[in-house]
């Protein structure tokens, strides 16, 4: 009894091992279906990015100046508003310009008499000379008050011009279109050499686009450039994409056209500008 107890106590043991072993086989699953794709792999040349802070700035921005001294009389645009080329934006007080205007030109008749006088005196002098029935100094004296009475019409005429030309300055307008100031001189004030300055008008179409290139920056495209890893344009003109603050693409792309001829000394950066169309006026300085 006591030599066959460990035979009956490992029998159960083997039999349960050999029922685990016939139900753990299970076939075997059949292979994944395998998909081959061919690639043809050639060499391209593909568009270079470079990302750089940039600033608008007007293409255009013109001071309005008066061009005569006197009283401002009125302001004939709304500041803030866009303006035309041409458009008048201020008007001086007239008065003292046609008063000049109307002596300037009441001195030019009388140079004008004083001449016709000379020419008389002149066509009677001259044939007695011929016949020596007077003195040549007659003749003499007579040829250079006509040649001095010339002279003094002309200047005459040109005293009445500058007196049109300034009347006409009184009427101040702006030589380009875009969007105006505020006026910094206001109505009732007298305008002189010192504060002649009364708005500006900033061009918006096109506009440019101001950014700079480190140093850094230079030198590691040049790099690129002498190793082959980076190309020029064939025209030379690098294209511009304008992306806005909030992240929007601006629908305009510009160009490259202007680039500083030296780097600042100050900031180590090169300058350069882009011009782009801006129909819709949608950038600002």
């Amino acid at each position: 009894m006591t030599a066959r107890l460990p035979a009956l106590l490992l029998l159960p043991t083997l039999l349960l091992s050999a029922c685990l072993e016939q139900q753990g086989e299970e076939p075997a699953a059949p292979p994944p279906p395998v998909t081959v794709a061919a690639y043809t792999v050639k060499a391209q040349d593909l568009p270079a990015r470079f990302e750089f802070i940039g600033k608008t700035v007007s293409s255009r921005r013109v001071e309005i100046r008066s061009r005569v001294e006197g009283f401002l009389e009125k302001r004939l645009y709304r500041e803030g508003a866009m303006v035309e080329a041409g458009q008048p934006m201020f008007q001086m007080d007239t008065r003292p310009f046609e008063a000049r205007l109307q002596a300037m030109k009441a001195e030019l008749a009388q140079q004008q008499a004083r001449l016709e006088n000379a020419q008389a005196n002149l066509n009677r002098v001259r044939p007695l000379a011929k016949k020596n029935a007077v003195a040549q100094k007659e003749l003499d004296d007579a040829l250079a008050n006509y040649r001095s009475a010339a002279a003094a019409v002309e200047v005459a005429k040109a005293n009445v011009t500058q007196a049109e030309l300034n009347l006409g300055y009184t009427l101040i307008r702006t030589p380009v279109a875009g969007a105006s100031s505020f006026a910094v001189q206001q109505e009732g004030s007298y305008i002189g050499l010192g504060n002649s300055l009364l708005t500006y008008v900033a061009q918006l179409d096109p506009m440019w686009v101001e950014f700079s290139v480190s140093e850094n920056q230079i030198f590691q495209l040049r790099r690129m450039r002498r190793e082959g890893l980076l190309k020029a344009p064939a025209d030379d003109v690098y294209k511009v994409e304008i992306v806005l603050a909030d992240g929007s693409s601006y629908p305009h792309k510009g160009q490259v056209t202007f680039a500083d001829a030296s780097i600042s000394g100050e900031t180590g950066t090169f300058l350069l500008r882009a011009q782009v169309a801006n129909p819709k006026k949608l950038l600002r300085p």
